[in-house]
């Protein structure tokens, strides 16, 4: 069952949260879009498109790097900001398991829309493809990497989390509590 608490830190600053949400549909975005470009080079073979494939299989590499780290590190920056919270719920009694489970609950909530987003927003690559690029370059719709695309925003958005979560959890209890906010 979702616990509100995961709802309502979401909606105290929806900024982030629409931010995250973007930044994961931009993820999964790119990531399906390369995928469905090697995909269509694979079914019209041809030595333009056949490079064109092995260029778009570099670019996938490059952009699942950078867009893994972009998600990590924003879903890090939320979470630190959060030090304070995470030592008044161990002050009131949470544990640490409760944490990171709000943290996991928090954590789906961005990434199954920013996954959903993504899924469509690879629909528009798609046409924007066929539109501007449909001599060169084709991309199909990957159906099976749908999953794939949601799990890799997944555990680069859990990794966010859970790193300052874990280390807020190992402070001292008075010090993250006594610490002045900005």
């Amino acid at each position: 069952m979702l616990n509100r608490l995961a709802l309502e830190n979401l909606r105290r600053s929806p900024l982030q949260t629409f931010l995250n949400v973007v930044a994961i549909a931009v993820e999964v975005t790119l990531i399906l879009t390369l995928v469905g470009i090697g995909y269509g080079l694979d079914l019209h073979p041809n030595v333009v498109r056949t490079m064109v494939r092995g260029y778009a299989l570099i670019l996938l590499g490059f952009v699942f790097g950078v867009s893994f780290l972009t998600v990590t590190i924003g879903r890090y920056a939320v979470v630190s900001e959060r030090t304070r919270d995470i030592g008044i719920l161990r002050f009131l009694g949470a544990s640490s398991s409760y944490i990171l489970n709000l943290l996991f609950q928090e954590t789906l909530l961005i990434v199954v829309p920013g996954t959903t987003l993504g899924i469509a927003m690879a629909y528009g690559t798609k046409w924007l493809i066929e539109f501007a690029l449909s001599d060169f370059v084709i991309q199909e719709i990957a159906y099976k990497w749908w999953p794939i695309a949601g799990a890799i925003s997944a555990a680069g958005a859990l990794l966010g989390a859970i790193l300052p979560a874990w280390l807020a959890l190992r402070q001292d209890l008075m010090h993250v509590l006594s610490s002045k906010d900005e």
